[in-house]
């Protein structure tokens, strides 16, 4: 006999049709009723359990479309460097100093979520700051974007970086005036970290896959996947996989342990192996399965490497600069697009942004497909222009509104007065173009309602309001985290709102969103978070 559950007694959005329904049914892990309680009882068996909501709220549970889970789960672990609990270098220091006191003496002492731009000193860190922790063992931070590490001078030497070690395509080692290595290492430059028996990227984009033993990575795993499921997150896309990431997701499953469901996005380097393999439609189950190719066509907004066709403003000589040159990332998104493969695409500033427009028109000139679905994901700063382009291509944006809190005002005192259309959701209404929100976690905290909240009022930490032309309702928001966001990874026959037949993925809020000011929307706490019909998750 099945086991049934049915849900009422509070409101129920369904993302669908008058997005209201009284109660649903729930069997064997899927939506069997959606409606009245009295068809749900009708269709259920006698022994149906009854959860009465008691004026709780109950969406589809979330689904974030562009996360880094294991990095995540790795970056949980380690010292927390973000503002504006670290605003200073001295608090930098000291803050490494007390994780050194915790950290086992073969392991390295490591931080994560620094941000320059906010911090007082205004400079980023490098090795000689990090020699004030430790000059005897590694030493090893990593900004909040992920593009740019730091590392300390026992560390370089450790990894052979000397004033001779090149700057790698698509990278930068960083250096003091007289030519040695100073401890940064941005975008690609990231692969020296890995050690030469590590997972390398090259040119592919910044390297997140440190070197660790199985049992490590699950625990990366089981970390990460507890944020989503307190924010009432069942589904994620990783933005960027490995066969380290893969592995380990699959380790995972077969051994119970992972929660959350799991859309990996292999990232571009590994093309050459899908197209040997034939791997050209989805495979996997409906915990973890195989998705999109992952491409960088630019550095980070954040770090101060995304590539414009026009100097920042901050620095009259400074562009920012590609990982491809663009040829190369043109021959890939095409190859992808041939192969029937959908490709998401890290794309920042304009003139990167251009490089994914033309692969995409030409792919589509060769071969046809409306409903590929490539995306350009961050999308930080098109042109109006551009915008129109991406509706005519029929290209899936996928920014992060948070972002635009976070960092937004460091982004316009980069770029200059362009910055105020940093991820322009307006321009996206106004063409027609999906409206999907996500995270891009650990660059961000994973937070839907946080992230809706940014999206409709656009204000920035310090109160400032960017671009009010690009605010968005919150029913388009909660659908950009919902149904949209399930269409973004071609899942929304099966995810994305509350219809018979889809998965019983479900997340109760104590309060409904739609019923509350606008600055409440934040406060709003996830009480429990279902997926396939069983709780995963309870607030204490």
């Amino acid at each position: 006999m099945c086991k049934q559950t049915i849900f009422f007694g509070g409101s129920i959005r369904t993302m669908v049709d008058n997005n209201t329904a009284e109660a649903i049914l729930v069997a064997d892990g899927l939506i069997k009723a959606v409606g009245s309680l009295s068809a749900c009882q009708a269709q259920a068996t006698s022994d149906a359990k009854l959860i009465d909501l008691d004026g709780q709220c109950m969406l589809p549970g979330f689904i974030d479309v562009h996360t880094h889970p294991m990095m995540l789960g790795m970056t949980n672990i380690w010292a927390d460097l973000s503002w504006p609990g670290v605003s200073s270098m001295d608090q930098l220091v000291e803050a490494l100093k007390k994780e050194a006191e915790k950290t086992p003496a073969d392991m390295p002492i490591c931080g994560f979520g620094f941000d320059w731009r906010r911090m007082e000193d205004k400079r980023m860190p490098n090795s000689r700051d990090l020699d004030q922790v430790a000059k005897d063992r590694p030493v090893h931070i990593m900004h909040a974007s992920g593009h740019y590490n730091v590392v300390n001078s026992y560390y370089l030497d450790t990894l052979g970086i000397t004033a001779d070690t090149p700057n790698p395509e698509g990278g930068v080692v960083g250096r003091y005036e007289d030519g040695t290595p100073n401890g940064q290492l941005q975008d690609a430059a990231c692969d020296l970290l890995t050690g030469p028996r590590g997972v390398k990227v090259y040119n592919h984009g910044p390297n997140l896959h440190m070197p660790d033993p199985m049992d490590r990575l699950l625990e990366y795993v089981r970390v990460g996947q507890m944020d989503f499921l307190k924010a009432g997150i069942t589904t994620v896309m990783d933005a960027q996989v490995t066969k380290r990431e893969a592995r380990a997701y699959l380790e995972a499953r077969d051994r119970g342990l992972l929660k959350v469901r799991v859309v990996m996005a292999y990232l571009s380097n590994l093309l050459d192996h899908m197209e040997e393999l034939g791997l050209e439609s989805p495979l996997g189950d409906q915990k973890v399965s195989a998705g999109p190719l992952k491409l960088y066509a630019d550095g980070s907004l954040t770090a101060g490497s995304a590539y414009f066709d026009e100097p920042y403003a901050s620095d009259p000589t400074y562009y920012g600069y590609t990982y491809h040159k663009p040829e190369e990332l043109k021959e890939l998104i095409v190859r992808a697009h041939e192969m029937g493969i959908q490709t998401v695409t890290h794309a920042q500033g304009a003139a990167a942004i251009q490089i994914v427009l033309d692969a995409v028109q030409e792919g589509q000139a060769r071969v046809p497909n409306e409903d590929i679905r490539h995306r350009i994901d961050h999308c930080g700063l098109p042109t109006e222009e551009q915008v129109a382009v991406i509706k005519k291509l029929r290209i899936w944006p996928v920014p992060q509104p948070q972002q635009v809190y976070h960092y937004g005002e460091g982004v316009v005192n980069a770029v200059g007065e362009k910055g105020k259309d940093y991820s322009p959701y307006g321009w996206f209404l106004k063409n027609g173009v999906p409206i999907v929100l996500s995270s891009d976690t650990p660059v961000v905290r994973a937070n839907p309602l946080d992230a809706a909240f940014a999206a409709m009022t656009r204000r920035t930490a310090s109160g400032a309001t960017l671009g009010n032309e690009h605010r968005i309702s919150l029913e388009e928001a909660l659908k950009g985290y919902t149904l949209t966001a399930a269409a973004a990874i071609h899942k929304e026959k099966d995810l994305g709102s509350l219809e018979v037949g889809k998965q019983a993925d479900m997340v109760i809020l104590e309060n409904d969103p739609l019923n509350v000011e606008i600055d409440a929307l934040p406060e709003i706490k996830v009480k429990e978070t279902w997926i396939a019909g069983e709780q995963v998750y309870a607030a204490e």
